[in-house]
């Protein structure tokens, strides 16, 4: 759209500039920079993504900050938002909501390109803060009936202390092909919630590194990467998970995996508590030792870290033939097998 034909409109505070090729919103010196049509709501505090479009395609530009006075991000149906959502510190009274109006068609997208991370510089510490949604800072976050679709760096992710995190009704997937996009899953801090999801990434899918609840979600266990990952590290940690209606299904068309569906790479002096109420594992195959460098039956379990401790007690499970794997780690597991 020509200069000459753009529209300025303002209400109260806010100042709206509409452009064809690039929308910018700004209010109380915030801006964003959107190439589709969106709506800011003063009353309510919400913008609304209304038709597909892209943020500013640069590594940082990509990412929009959210002010802490936006309280709600909703994505109509049938819109693609090219682009990802910061989220900076925000009262614990104030949480931000992120909603899709149809989980299937309402889509935060990052990239088509695979390895994002790698090929434009950003340290492997630094690659969750390129997530289709990164809680950089103390926040509470609820992402609801989205569906985040090959992100740049992690799918969704918070590593603050207190970036409590709760993912509804969402589709997490990455759709590339390759084993090194760096798109894990889900990561939050203690109090963190995953429901009612998808989970489909060539990474790990949930990392439990803090006091989590999993309920009624489905992860796919590609080639790379582990289903629920329980560390990669850190010592002196005491973490629960609470978990009820997971099913893990594996889907590498040769049936070989680096992980198993529950794995436990490294960590030091550190303690896992799990309850799980209704597990079925769908997976055969093989994975791989490292240590023998060979291919080996796949089992439940890959729990490497020998100065750790596990616990699991697990009911209603349905293992359909898998074996248990590698238990190097301390601790007590009981596992009871639904009736067939």
């Amino acid at each position: 759209m020509p200069q000459s034909q753009m529209r300025r409109i303002k209400l109260q505070s806010l100042v709206l500039t509409c452009v064809h090729l690039l929308q910018t919103s700004a209010w109380a010196q915030v801006s964003i920079e959107y190439s589709g049509d969106f709506e800011w709501d003063e009353q309510t505090a919400t913008l609304t993504f209304q038709t597909s479009g892209t943020m500013p395609d640069s590594k940082e530009g990509f990412f929009w900050r959210v002010p802490a006075r936006v309280k709600r991000i909703v994505i109509d149906a049938n819109v693609q938002v090219r682009g990802g959502f910061r989220v900076l510190y925000r009262e614990k009274a104030n949480p931000l909501h992120i909603v899709g109006k149809d989980r299937k068609s309402s889509v935060i997208f990052g990239t088509d390109e695979d390895a994002w991370t790698d090929r434009n510089g950003v340290s492997e510490n630094e690659k969750w803060k390129y997530s289709s949604v990164s809680v950089i800072e103390d926040a509470v976050v609820h992402v609801l009936n989205v569906t985040c679709l090959n992100p740049r760096g992690y799918i969704i992710s918070g590593y603050a202390n207190d970036a409590v995190i709760h993912v509804d009704s969402c589709s997490l997937l990455d759709t590339r092909d390759g084993n090194n996009n760096n798109s894990d899953g889900f990561a939050g801090a203690g109090g963190s919630s995953v429901t009612n999801s998808l989970i489909s990434t060539a990474d790990d899918g949930i990392k439990v590194y803090s006091d989590i609840t999993i309920e009624n979600t489905t992860i796919e266990h590609h080639r790379n990467g582990a289903p629920l990952q329980f560390g990669w590290g850190g010592k002196n940690e005491t973490v629960s998970a609470q978990i009820k209606g997971l099913v893990i299904k594996g889907v590498d068309r040769e049936n070989r995996y680096n992980m198993a569906p529950i794995t436990w790479e490294r960590g030091n002096d550190s303690v896992r508590n799990v309850s799980i109420d209704g597990l079925e594992v769908e997976i055969k195959g093989e994975v791989y030792n490292e240590e023998e460098m060979a291919w080996r039956p796949i089992g439940l379990f890959e729990l490497k870290p020998s100065d750790c401790e596990f616990n699991l007690t697990a009911v209603n499970v349905k293992l359909n033939g898998l074996p248990m794997g590698l238990r190097k780690t301390k601790g007590t597991v009981d596992i009871s097998e639904a009736l067939k």
